[in-house]
């Protein structure tokens, strides 16, 4: 996962629904990768590691955000 000390001012974050500028990561975005490039969006690292937000679900093995306004 690629980091970066700035959120671009042109994007929201889909958790937060924001584009606060904070630390951001760029997080794949599911059945768009080949092995070596996949689409990504990205996202506050704060959003991504609040604990209140996040969810386990054993049925498929992930953990998981909900994102604003899903």
């Amino acid at each position: 996962m690629r980091t970066f000390e700035h959120f671009p001012s042109d994007k929201q974050c889909p958790i937060c629904g924001t584009n606060d500028d904070k630390p951001c990561a760029l997080v794949a975005i599911d059945g768009t990768g080949d092995g070596h490039i996949a689409e990504a969006e990205v996202f506050h690292e704060e959003c991504l590691t609040d604990e209140k937000r996040m969810q386990f679900s054993p049925t498929v093995g992930i953990v998981y955000i909900r994102v604003k306004g899903k």
